[in-house]
């Protein structure tokens, strides 16, 4: 029986070759950059990420109508409808907060609802300043 020869086997490569993993990673990458770079690029996020000084608050709390205050030794932001003070939690040290005044539509959009059929109280919610007015 003659002899074969066989050309050995050349090594074998991982499942994916370079021009795939560089693939793989300029898909990971662009997936990170749309979870995490696109909203905030798209917001125009450009918030300081250090807090602006007690000068700031008040000018932002007067800004939007608010009277300043201090309570437990520290300083809150008020507006007074109907003759009831409430809270401007969307004024912080950092500006005006459009989230939380997001979140305080959300609040009283979700008590107009839930109000009894009937009932005289009406929620009415203040964009400028972020606060729901709770009428009787």
């Amino acid at each position: 029986m003659p002899a074969t020869t066989e050309a050995p086997a050349p090594p074998r490569r991982g499942l994916l070759g370079g021009a795939g993993r560089r693939a793989v990673l300029g898909v990971l990458a662009v997936a990170a950059f749309l979870t995490i770079g696109l909203p905030r690029w798209l917001q125009h996020d450009t918030r300081p990420v250090v807090s602006g000084s007690a000068a700031t608050f008040a000018k932002v709390c007067r800004s939007h109508g608010g009277t300043l205050a201090v309570a437990a030794g520290q300083q809150r932001c008020t507006v007074t409808y109907g003759g009831e003070k409430y809270l401007m939690d969307a004024v912080t040290p950092n500006g005006f907060d459009e989230d939380t005044a997001g979140f305080q539509r959300q609040g009283c959009d979700q008590a107009r609802r839930d109000e009894p059929a009937g009932s005289s109280r009406v929620f009415v919610f203040h964009p400028d300043t972020g606060v729901c007015e709770h009428r009787p």
